[in-house]
């Protein structure tokens, strides 16, 4: 790489007490190819689910998908630094939707100062977005990164000798590959929460609001125990803040568990950690026990319903059953949390009331409950099929989601075609939030409330 002088920006809605991964991702391959760098810690500037009122846009707004946003939004200013330094590119990472919005404001300023800067963007923010939404991106950003392959990405953008070609001046550099970088926890002060990269995508991905098939080129990928287990050994040798790993796959197979866990006991972890899986019909007390002895303090089940009927619905692919046993299963050695989807089309009042019995029975075995409201992503069934579900896309009024980042974001505005529909799912809301007083943190009924006011 003939770079010298290079930027990092991190993601601003990524919370102050969490270490992004990404930063030292991107920072060992720059202090591995002996290039200087800084980095630029937004961390915190946004509340994630508290945002202001700015960053929210009507899909009939004129700025709704248009560049122009970057060009006349001087609010986002107020987020940013005030002086600009010459660098020789500059590195944004964004993890939410409103990242995009900064960072692209954050990049047209930086060219104004000095046009010879190469401006790159990756991150999860940007690896589900359409081509429109690319070409609006590409208006302030040089490259637009979508993948996991960190070390591949940036050598593609930053021209490095060895992978020289015609192609390096493309907008959009795409990766299959998974990512393969162990990262230097000495090159940057790691905060009591981080992740680690353990791989990515879903070992079922087949369900209705999820656009996994249309990530083709990112299936789901288990990283090596061993690997991981590398990980835990650097990060405990590091600053001893961390408190928290979070592991980043979706979910783990009972073979990558069984590998894992054993890998990490082997190898004398201590370190606590938490990881999402499904609540499949392998899940058991073995493997609730295996988990607390490597040091696993939490799981998260994204359970979205607990009535079989509107399980199939959503074609989660597991019985109800399946995950009231793998909760109270696990229950007996970590902290189980499980995720509820909200306003789900083409459900009755009698699933919700057979949801609502089965919750109740569960109850004493659930340390917290993350309700949130159904999200159409592009590419999903819900979306490409949506009339046949009743939902109504780019609804002007009444819309279920707001949309985030003046469109730059995978989720599509909705509501239903049939409001009555949207009235027994708030009814459903109100008996939930009665039964669920102490399991769910208040930021989760905000962002309801804040959608039941517009209807």
């Amino acid at each position: 790489m003939s770079f010298t002088k290079v930027l990092i920006v991190s993601s601003p809605t990524s919370e102050e007490d969490k270490t992004q991964a990404s930063l030292l991702y991107i920072a060992t391959v720059l202090n591995v190819a002996g290039i200087y760098y800084d980095i630029l810690d937004l961390s915190g500037s946004i509340d994630y689910f508290d945002p202001p009122e700015e960053f929210f846009c009507p899909c009939d707004s004129e700025f709704w998908l248009s560049s122009r946003i970057f060009y006349d939004a001087h609010w986002l200013d107020q987020y940013l630094e005030s002086e600009y330094k010459k660098y020789d590119a500059v590195i944004y990472s964004a993890l939410f939707s409103p990242d995009l919005l900064l960072h692209g404001r954050h990049a047209l300023i930086q060219k104004k100062q000095d046009p010879g800067t190469i401006t790159v963007i990756g991150g999860a923010a940007a690896n589900c977005l359409n081509n429109k939404q690319i070409s609006v991106l590409s208006e302030v950003f040089d490259h637009i990164c979508i993948g996991y392959d960190i070390e591949y990405l940036l050598h593609r953008a930053l021209g490095a000798d060895e992978l020289a070609s015609s192609k390096l001046q493309d907008k959009y550099i795409q990766t299959k590959g998974a990512l393969m970088l162990s990262p230097d926890y000495k090159l940057w002060d790691i905060r009591p929460f981080i992740t680690v990269y353990s791989g990515h995508g879903c070992n079922w991905g087949k369900c209705r609001f999820c656009n996994a098939d249309y990530l083709s080129d990112q299936k789901y990928s288990l990283r090596s125990p061993e690997d991981i287990a590398k990980e835990f050994r650097e990060i405990s040798k590091a600053n001893g803040k961390v408190k928290d790993v979070m592991l980043s796959s979706d979910s783990f197979t009972k073979d990558g568990i069984i590998s894992l866990t054993s890998c990490l006991k082997k190898n004398g972890s201590k370190t606590p950690y938490n990881l999402m899986i499904r609540g499949e019909k392998w899940v058991s007390e073995e493997i609730g026990q295996l988990l607390q002895e490597s040091g696993c303090t939490d799981v998260f089940i994204g359970a979205e319903a607990l009535e079989d009927d509107v399980l199939k619905i959503v074609n989660k692919g597991i019985a109800a059953k399946n995950i009231i046993n793998a909760v109270k299963a696990l229950s007996k050695y970590v902290k189980v949390t499980i995720g509820m989807l909200l306003f789900i089309p083409k459900v009755t009042k009698i699933q919700l009331d057979s949801q609502l019995s089965n919750l109740e029975k569960m109850l004493p075995y659930v340390h917290g409950i993350e309700p949130e409201i159904l999200s159409v992503v592009q590419y999903t069934d819900f979306a490409v099929n949506n009339q046949r579900y009743g939902i109504k896309l780019w609804a002007k009024e009444r819309t279920i989601n707001d949309s985030w980042c003046y469109g730059l974001s995978p989720d599509i505005p909705w509501t239903f075609y049939d409001p009555k529909e949207a009235e027994m799912w708030f009814e459903h809301y109100d008996q939930l939030k009665e039964e669920l007083v102490d399991l769910v943190q208040p930021c989760y009924w905000d962002s309801i409330e804040a959608v039941r006011i517009r209807f």
